[in-house]
């Protein structure tokens, strides 16, 4: 099933010159691939009906599907370490696939910024059903693949306006949620894991009129070893200036969390190598370096 259809330039296209070298080489940074196979099995397994769900985790407190905007999510308490996990359903029926494609901004009186209208409306939702079931003296992990890491995206800033500790927040296929993130928002707890023929982490696209934005760095997972590190700002600066996957169309199988999770249990098993954005394939290169 075709979602969408993008007309984008070629890769980097429209990046001024002195970016194109920057993404032509690596400051080597080590991902831990296991630590984001925990969060994508989650993120996948809430696509599962909710007995399966609180057979695979059984430390799972409360899991329940929101009827009014149709998203599931389901919260896990290690009560030994002290933390809880939530994790959040990305689009599961075609009444929330246009949400990932609606571009109306509205602002929102919590954070003090513009945010994107369909996903501060389950954020909301979701907040209202999960803070009694949370405690506030313990830090949370939240994850989500696509319209669920965007909701999951507030719901951190939500959390962190309230006093709650956010401990990491691990998204797949995400698309943006706002102009931008309150200044006092812990950008270093995040990572976007972003499939590199994945289009919808670039909608909604930047305008004069929405000046959509990303937050947090950003794991681009290619074929075999490879994977792409860009850090918050990099990340950004990529998401306003340029549609830099060089494709025409996008169809599901792009954008499915199963793509996300195998790649990523294939670095798991055999290894992972750090290589440029911008990277032809040449294993003699001096630009790419060893992960692990």
């Amino acid at each position: 099933m075709v979602l969408l259809v993008f007309f984008v330039s070629g890769c980097a296209g429209n990046l001024s010159q002195s970016f194109k070298q920057s993404l032509s080489v690596i400051s080597p940074t080590k991902i831990d691939f296991a630590e984001l196979e925990y969060y994508a099995k989650r993120s996948k397994s809430a696509y599962d009906p909710i007995p399966d769900i609180r057979k695979a985790y059984p430390l799972v407190t409360r899991a329940v599907t929101i009827e009014s905007i149709d998203v599931l999510y389901f919260v896990e308490q290690d009560k030994p370490n002290q933390k809880q996990t939530i994790s959040i359903r990305g689009t599961a029926a075609k009444p929330n696939v246009w949400e990932d494609l609606e571009i109306s901004l509205i602002p929102d009186s919590i954070l003090g910024i513009s945010v994107h209208r369909g996903f501060q409306r389950d954020a909301t939702a979701i907040y209202d059903d999960v803070i009694p079931h949370l405690r506030k003296d313990w830090p949370i992990r939240i994850t989500g693949h696509s319209l669920g890491g965007a909701i999951a995206g507030l719901l951190a800033a939500y959390f962190e306006k309230q006093g709650y500790t956010v401990e990491r927040i691990v998204t797949f296929g995400q698309p943006k949620v706002a102009t931008k993130l309150p200044e006092d928002f812990v950008l270093q707890v995040g990572t976007r894991v972003v499939n590199n023929l994945d289009v919808v982490p670039m909608v909604p696209p930047y305008t004069p009129g929405r000046q959509y934005q990303h937050f947090a760095s950003e794991v681009i997972l290619r074929d075999g070893p490879d994977y792409v590190y860009l850090d918050a700002h990099d990340a950004d600066r990529l998401s306003v200036g340029d549609f830099w996957r060089n494709i025409t169309d996008f169809s599901a199988k792009d954008h499915h969390m199963d793509g996300y999770l195998s790649n990523i249990q294939e670095k798991v098993a055999n290894g992972s190598r750090q290589v440029p954005y911008l990277f032809e394939e040449n294993t003699d290169s001096p630009m790419v370096a060893a992960a692990n």
